[in-house]
């Protein structure tokens, strides 16, 4: 005997069962799949997934978030701010959830530019989204009236640290303990608020873009981006001169002289003069990272200096009605507070420009899209990071011109993943998201930093003698990068391992060493990978290094006194 042929749901039936089906696929987040099972058992409601997904869109029942309705949203935003109102947004009359929201401006970051251009959000945006003022808020006197006594919650215990004090966790770049791998869970997204920032900032910095493409300052090819003036030395000479800053930053929380971290902050900041003379394309990106960057790590008076320093210097260069002037003005006017937001704004900007101009897959616009990552995402869940991450490698061809770059986004999304497996205490699938990781794809500096990551992975798990090893792995890898600041930041990391392993005579040698380097203020050091070897250097990788002072035997700088010398040497000779 056979089973009845299934009788599906007609108009009538769709109508009837519609706040069901709406209930079950928005309000409590089920699958398609799930709602077609639970309606089939509990309602004999048969329809296929074709029939739902064609009712989902008659009835507008989207999950996922769409441009026009985020342009509206922002747009709304744009206007009420302008009269300072407090905002709830709705689509369909359903709240926006605001981490969703935040989700998707992170892996979209140029939706600000479309707006800034004036993209128009479509009619049927326009309909859906509305925008309503929130109630404004209970007084603790009248809820108390309204409801029953509760018990106040204690108040939850800091997080204890994975390992002891003593040994500092890494994060990308430069180490910042917000930014450490915690044992505790975190949430699934960590929502910033959207605040307002001036327009003229924004404006500024368009017309600054636009006319460094459009004259001759900037040319560019499918494979590379540079000053006309300078090519790629004042791009390699800024990152010297923020590694600088940011490791003066950190060294005044390594009991270093006030005095000795405005004496180190004299040569970068003086060296930014020559920066700034022949701006490189990722100037401000950089700039603005390294700014935020110090604000994470608790050391925003150095930036504040930073900006203002940059902003005094544009001023003299230029003039105040240079844009690239008014757009320092504008970003040193919002308060610090409020500075993260803003900087955010300014980065996903810059990407869109780059991507407008040069294409999605470009370096420029990939290692500004990184300079974003580690300004908006890094603070993030590792689930958030790595959908961001995948998102924007899926963009790069195989024939990607930029070998460190593509090694780069490999790593912080293996990182990422790390992260989100030491969350879930499974210590073996984070140590093999790091070994996995093919590490001829990753420069020195970059294998450098893997080296702290898996030191640190083993320490978890009690492996004290593979950790040794993977933190001088580390050092040897640093040096090879010619990076004095690169080779601080390892020395550091491997004296902080020596005291948590209780090896204080070794911790007490590397500290001497560490501090012996931090003293040589008249050099800095930046990567040259491929010097020409008509310059005299050996095969092999090489490094460049400027030698900046008076002479040889300056003690300190002065820059009316100044001069530089340039050599290349080979990498090797670093290595002990």
């Amino acid at each position: 005997m056979t089973a009845p042929a299934k009788r599906y749901a007609t108009s009538q039936d769709w109508a009837r069962l519609q706040d069901v089906i709406m209930r079950l696929y928005l309000d409590e987040d089920k699958t398609l799949e799930e709602v077609k099972l639970f309606m089939e058992e509990h309602h004999e409601f048969f329809a296929t997934v074709s029939m739902y997904k064609k009712k989902f869109t008659a009835w507008g029942a989207f999950k996922n978030l769409r441009l026009d309705e985020v342009l509206r949203i922002l747009h709304l935003k744009k206007l009420r701010d302008a009269d300072q109102k407090q905002s709830l947004f709705f689509i369909r009359n359903r709240p926006v959830d605001h981490c969703s929201l935040q989700v998707y401006l992170s892996r979209n970051p140029t939706v600000f530019a479309k707006l800034e251009a004036g993209a128009e959000p479509s009619v049927e945006a326009i309909r859906d989204v509305s925008c309503r003022t929130p109630p404004p808020p209970v007084s603790p006197s009248l809820s108390s009236k309204r409801l029953s006594p509760s018990p106040s919650p204690s108040p939850s215990p800091s997080p204890s640290p994975s390992l002891s004090p003593s040994l500092r966790t890494p994060s990308l770049r430069t180490p910042s303990p917000r930014s450490s791998p915690s044992r505790s869970p975190s949430p699934v997204v960590q929502c910033n608020r959207l605040s307002p920032v001036p327009e003229d900032m924004l404006r500024s910095l368009h017309t600054y873009l636009d006319q460094s493409f459009a004259s001759d300052l900037w040319s560019w090819s499918d494979s590379r981006c540079w000053n006309t003036r300078g090519r790629n030395g004042p791009a390699g000479l800024l990152s010297a001169v923020l590694d600088r800053c940011i490791t003066a930053g950190l060294s005044m929380t390594r009991q270093v002289e006030p005095a000795a971290i405005r004496h180190a902050l004299d040569v970068p900041f003086a060296m930014l003069i020559r920066v700034f003379r022949n701006p490189p394309p990722i100037m401000i990106p950089k700039l603005v990272s390294a700014t935020a960057h110090l604000n994470r790590i608790g050391r925003g008076e150095i930036g504040c200096l930073l900006l203002q320093f940059t902003r005094d210097l544009t001023v003299t260069l230029f003039s105040e009605d240079h844009p690239l002037a008014k757009f320092w003005t504008s970003l040193i006017s919002i308060p610090q507070l409020e500075q993260q937001d803003a900087m955010g704004r300014i980065l996903s900007l810059c990407v869109s420009e780059y991507s407008t101009r040069l294409g999605e897959a470009h370096p420029l616009t990939v290692e500004a899209y990184l300079k974003y990552f580690d300004t908006v995402e890094r603070e993030k869940d590792p689930r958030v990071q790595i959908q961001s991450l995948g998102h924007q490698l899926s963009k790069i061809g195989r024939n990607f011109a930029d070998g460190s770059l593509l090694g780069l986004l490999k790593l912080e999304h293996a990182l990422a993943t790390c992260k989100l497996n030491l969350e879930q205490q499974r210590l073996d699938k984070a140590e093999e998201a790091l070994i996995r990781l093919n590490s001829s794809f990753l420069v020195a500096r970059d294998e450098s930093f893997r080296c702290i990551w898996l030191g640190y992975i083993q320490c978890l798990k009690g492996n004290f003698q593979a950790a040794e090893s993977y933190y001088k792995n580390s050092v040897l890898a640093a040096k090879r990068t010619g990076s004095r600041d690169c080779v601080l930041e390892a020395l550091f990391q491997l004296e902080r391992f020596f005291l948590h392993s209780k090896k204080p005579l070794e911790a007490e040698s590397i500290r001497a060493e560490r501090f012996r380097i931090l003293r040589r203020d008249s050099l800095i050091w930046t990567d040259q990978e491929g010097s020409p070897h008509s310059r005299g250097s050996t095969p092999g990788p090489s490094v460049m290094i400027l030698h900046i002072g008076s002479d040889d035997s300056s003690a300190r700088w002065r820059p009316s006194a100044f001069a530089e010398i340039t050599e290349y040497v080979n990498a090797s000779r670093f290595i002990p």
